[in-house]
């Protein structure tokens, strides 16, 4: 017989949603564990990216109680990643005389182990929000996919807010569908609360307070409810009020209530409608100043373009052609076509299909709105209304959402024939031997649709390629294979290693750009970015560099 203190523990165990049925419930956290040690090992293998220091120095500063922003490359930072510097504070605690004098390098590199916090959550949500949708069982594919995808896998422990903007919609969507299916005003909270951090994540985010109201307009008339305009209002302010409420405090009330007129805008944009609305200059802004000040630089970010003057970007690249100020409304698409593994990508397309073929109006607004309508939202948005088109890591704000969906394949699967269900599992085990052939350098993966490896760059490069996590390589290998040298502005013999970036036509990385290089044929790839040539004179001679 169990203890009363055991059956305590599993009932706590359930009410949580994990079911201790021996491969449900532990079947779950051994993805968890696998997923932890995997990341773990492939952050011990990367450099510390471009991005990262810069998060990292902002947390600090907010840590400290100085929540401003005083660097162009402060515009878009977070105070939410200030988790990483848990075990620093923890080794202070214990030793008040703890030092290192190492340019902060050993907190970067503990403070990523804290960083699994983000896609573990993102986990759990996924799993409650399949068990949902599709029974027991129903998240079992979509987890594995989920865990183990290279982006997603890449991002679980690097210093940003990327993957935890995903784990935070996901969340905040979770909990606004239990909240308008059953009225709780736990879910109701939850739902605001999360938004509020949502908000604070990515700034992005704010656009979701415009499409709450929507699916909940939708809701309400699919399931022929009455809309009652008082208790509409008055939600929608509590709403707002909590929201207000976690932002504030998440800056401290830094600066909060500011006069509107009082702001010193940055960006013609801020400026103009200060200017538009001289007669607002009374009102308090309910934001901290800090939170304000980030939208501001990031509107003058978008205002100067990228590759100019203080620009805090390189331009956005693809297929070859690169846009100083503007993008690409095909980017993402581009990017997922070459970044996803095709055994997930093909899983993806026979969703969209079996979605299409099956669908219920009854259905959508009660459920699967909540999962469409946020992934074709910031889709749009990505791909139409942003300017920062610099990676497939924006991708991530939708990643834990679009495979909430894609479980809805393997639902289906379930009840089809054995063909079709062998089908779908050989398309599983083409995505992980794909993604196996990269690990643990996962940030530069690229799918089959990628014959040549290194020419990638003539398809697709930024940080989903190379995000500085190789360069620390170079120097290492240099001393070991003296007879390398770095890469040269003028043709000529000899044997070089050379970071793709550097090959191209175009300045994309912040550094000099060789574009001979292209005309000669790269004996290796190293970590999957860096290019080893081993050049003849036979080899400029047929390139036209020599007579």
């Amino acid at each position: 017989m169990s203890s009363p203190q055991a059956k305590g523990s599993k009932k706590a165990f359930n009410r949580l949603g994990f079911s201790l049925h021996p491969f449900r419930g532990w079947g779950f956290l051994l993805f968890l564990l696998i997923h932890t040690i995997a990341s773990f090992y492939y952050i011990s293998r990367q450099n510390i990216t471009f991005d990262e220091p810069n998060y990292i120095e902002y947390s600090k500063r907010w840590l400290h109680g100085t929540p401003e922003r005083i660097h162009v490359l402060d515009d878009s930072k977070s105070p939410i990643v200030a988790i990483c510097w848990i075990p620093r504070i923890v080794r202070q605690v214990i030793n008040p005389n703890y030092q290192l004098n190492d340019y902060g390098r050993q907190d970067q590199k503990d403070g990523r182990y804290m960083m699994i916090v983000f896609s573990l959550l993102a986990a759990v949500y996924v799993y409650w929000w399949c068990k949902d949708l599709y029974g027991s069982k129903g998240w079992i594919f979509p987890m594995l996919l989920l865990l183990f995808d290279p982006l997603f896998l890449a991002y679980s422990t690097l210093i940003t807010t990327d993957l935890a903007c995903g784990t935070f919609l996901v969340a905040l969507l979770f909990h606004f569908k239990k909240y308008l299916q059953t009225g709780s005003y736990k879910q109701f909270l939850l739902a605001a609360i999360f938004t509020g951090i949502a908000i604070i994540t990515k700034q992005s985010l704010l656009f979701i307070l415009l499409l709450l109201p929507l699916m909940a307009l939708l809701f309400s008339y699919g399931q022929k409810l009455k809309l009652l305009p008082k208790r509409m209002l008055l939600s929608s302010g509590v709403f707002i009020l909590v929201v207000l409420l976690v932002i504030n405090i998440a800056y401290y009330f830094h600066h909060s209530f500011t006069l509107f007129g009082k702001y010193e805008f940055v960006s013609n944009t801020m400026q103009l409608l200060q200017q538009s609305l001289s007669f607002l200059h009374w009102m308090p802004v309910p934001l901290p100043e800090p939170y304000v000040q980030s939208i501001d630089m990031l509107q003058r970010q978008a205002e100067i373009g990228g590759g100019e003057l203080n620009s805090s970007y390189s331009g956005v690249y693809l297929l070859g052609e690169y846009k100083a100020n503007g993008g690409f409304w095909y980017y993402y698409f581009v990017l997922l076509w070459y970044k996803m593994p095709i055994g997930t990508l093909a899983i993806l397309v026979g969703c969209m299909f079996m979605l299409a073929k099956n669908f219920r109006i009854k259905s959508f607004v009660k459920e699967y709105q909540f999962v469409l309508l946020p992934i074709v939202y910031f889709l749009v948005i990505l791909s139409f209304f942003n300017k920062f088109q610099i990676g497939i890591r924006h991708l991530l704000i939708i990643y834990p959402l679009l495979f909430v969906g894609v479980g809805y394949l393997f639902y289906k699967v379930a009840l089809s024939t054995i063909p079709v269900k062998l089908t779908a599992y050989a398309a599983i085990i083409f995505s992980f031997i794909s993604v196996a052939g990269y690990y643990p350098d996962l940030i530069p993966f690229t799918n089959e649709f990628v014959i040549n490896k290194k020419e990638v760059y003539k398809k697709i490069y930024d940080s989903s390629i190379d995000y500085g996590q190789a360069d620390s390589t170079i120097p290492g290998f240099l001393e070991q294979h003296p007879e390398y040298k770095m890469a040269s502005s003028k043709p000529g013999t000899g044997k070089y290693i050379v970071l793709m970036g550097e090959v191209m036509d175009y300045n994309v990385r912040d550094k000099p750009v060789h574009p001979w290089y292209q005309k000669m044929k790269a004996d290796s790839l190293m970590k999957h970015v860096i290019l080893l040539y081993d050049i003849k004179e036979e080899n400029l001679r047929e390139a036209g560099f020599t007579k």
